[in-house]
């Protein structure tokens, strides 16, 4: 790809994205929780103000990433998107514009910042400021940043 191709997605279309692939994402595991009795279990607890266990946080967190690797990764891939990006028609590519490979895409771009996101106090804060950066003049997060990638319009 050169350079006079390359159109940086807009936030509008990031973020659309990003909610996109939330809502799927997020409705699958809510319904394997309740398919699996999860849910009944967690949630009178954390009602009465119980704090969910490390065991259930760890079944929470790995549960996502199989999800989201099973929605997501043929198509990270073979197109550098997820359902979302490709629904807004947007792509993650290289800083040379070329296809970035599927291990780059998810240590470093999302599990990276999802186990980031798990560390208490600091973890939220680290999120927010990753998604913060997409205001700067190159619209790339830390994770953009961390894995060399940026985030472009299909052409």
């Amino acid at each position: 790809m050169t350079e006079t191709t390359i159109e940086l997605a807009s936030l509008k279309k990031r973020l659309g994205a990003a909610n996109i692939d939330v809502l799927i994402a997020f409705s699958i595991l809510i319904a394997i929780a309740m398919i699996t009795g999860f849910w009944d279990n967690v949630i009178p607890r954390l009602l009465r103000g119980i704090l969910p266990t490390v065991n259930d946080m760890l079944i929470v967190f790995l549960s996502g990433q199989v999800v989201f690797l099973l929605l997501n990764g043929m198509l990270l891939a073979n197109h550098g998107q997820t359902i979302g990006k490709r629904l807004m028609k947007i792509k993650i590519v290289d800083l040379q514009g070329d296809q970035v490979g599927i291990s780059k895409l998810y240590f470093l771009r999302y599990l990276f910042f999802s186990l980031v996101s798990q560390v208490p106090q600091v973890g939220g804060l680290i999120g927010l400021v990753d998604v913060l950066f997409i205001f700067g003049k190159e619209r790339r997060c830390l994770h953009d940043l961390l894995a060399g990638t940026r985030v472009v319009n299909v052409v």
